[in-house]
């Protein structure tokens, strides 16, 4: 799938939703420019069209609903979700950005830096990360295993919709192994075989007794994992 599209066909997924209740995006963050050192890729920012990208992606959202943006500490996905509350308040319609997602995957620095240095910026390299990061090769003392990190995430997200208005839409930016690790352990889905591109991800909506997750030209009803927060 060329970039772009699966952002498209994400956005023409909010015309599905229920307008009575909450409904909550994740996304990876816009394009940015090929990482030379994978290691080093912290401060790397988006690139023109990544910007331009994010913006009208913002002015694509519903205008009936009532934003709040969340963001990865890594400046290309402020930047983003910065980008997206531009474009929704360029329409017209109330957003408001509310910080950093306090949840941390690198648990030793040094030793994550060392691990990296092996891989590419390629999306062979993130899906070999992704499968061992959720068969749990990857030393639990360097990166927060996978089902803690969507445990914390699920948490995090439940507290932030507490009292929350049906109309609110809460978006959250991050990375493609964060997308691909929630929707595995969310709702039991597979990586997409082309991976994630830039501004793609899912929308889900909460219901008394499971989820909808709306994603690519899909949709699936599941019920809670028996650990989800309530």
């Amino acid at each position: 799938m060329v970039w772009g599209e699966a952002a498209l066909a994400l956005l023409s997924k909010c015309n599905r939703l229920d307008p009575g209740r909450p409904a909550v995006m994740h996304i990876r963050h816009t394009e940015r420019p090929v990482i030379d050192t994978i290691g080093e890729g912290r401060g790397m920012l988006s690139t023109p069209r990544g910007k331009e990208a994010a913006f009208e992606f913002g002015a694509g959202l519903p205008e009936s609903r009532r934003y709040r943006l969340f963001h990865t500490y890594y400046d290309r996905a402020k930047e983003t979700a910065l980008k997206i509350q531009e474009g929704i308040k360029d329409r017209g319609s109330v957003s408001k950005v509310g910080g950093a997602i306090p949840v941390a995957t690198v648990l030793d620095h040094d030793a994550y830096m060392e691990y990296l240095s092996e891989y590419a910026d390629t999306d062979d390299h993130a899906k070999n990360f992704f499968r061992d990061w959720t068969s749990k090769r990857i030393p639990s003392k360097m990166v927060l295993p996978s089902l803690e990190f969507a445990r914390e995430m699920a948490q995090f997200m439940m507290d932030t919709l507490r009292g929350a208005r049906h109309d609110s839409f809460d978006i959250y930016v991050s990375h493609d192994v964060w997308v691909a690790a929630l929707m595995f352990h969310w709702f039991g889905l597979k990586p997409h075989d082309d991976w994630y591109t830039f501004l793609d991800g899912f929308i889900m909506q909460l219901g008394d007794e499971g989820m909808t997750v709306y994603y690519r030209d899909e949709f699936k009803a599941v019920p809670y994992p028996s650990w989800w927060p309530r």
